[in-house]
């Protein structure tokens, strides 16, 4: 199914053009990184459970974690987006929950999975995965090194949701 080569392709541009404007605007204020990291986890969630909902030769266990985490991720997306006043490390905690959730999901759902680009995937679950424990080990950090560490995650995301995209949609008839 070549949809989800293009949600793919749509959710890695998405997150590639968020981490360019994070590195972009680096003297954001905590309100524009919080809406811009929950406007990610929001979609990420979405576009997570969405894909899962409609590819139906995903695995039963696959599919159902991928539609739980998605959902997980999306409500910490609107929690992020509905207090983007709160504290540095109330966003830190959510974003970071976030991320190590949709990593999760990334790695169980592409374990064993015979698709084209499953091994791309789960390198990038555990590269997420461990950028989500480093936010969580050192809740401290300033708000330039999160949106510096955050930035740089997003963009890695992004190239590497673009790349398994097009591997999704050149691997299929279309």
């Amino acid at each position: 199914m070549r949809s989800s080569g293009w949600v793919s392709l749509v959710a890695g541009v998405f997150a590639l053009i968020l981490g360019i404007v994070a590195f972009a605007w680096p003297s954001a204020t905590l309100q524009v990184v919080g809406f811009l990291f929950g406007l990610n986890l929001l979609l990420l969630g979405v576009v997570r459970a969405c894909q899962f909902l409609f590819v139906p030769d995903a695995p039963v266990t696959g599919r159902i974690l991928g539609v739980i985490f998605g959902v997980l991720v999306a409500l910490l997306g609107i929690l992020c987006l509905r207090n983007v006043t709160g504290s540095l490390k109330l966003l830190l905690l959510i974003v970071a929950l976030g991320w190590l959730l949709d990593g999760l999901a990334e790695i169980f759902t592409s374990v064993g999975d015979r698709e084209p680009g499953a091994g791309w995937r789960i390198a990038l679950g555990l590269c997420v995965v461990l950028v989500s424990i480093a936010i969580l080990v050192w809740p401290g950090l300033g708000l330039a090194t999160f949106v510096l560490i955050g930035a740089t995650t997003l963009c890695f995301v992004g190239i590497a949701g673009i790349l398994i995209g097009i591997a999704g949609l050149r691997s299929r008839p279309a």
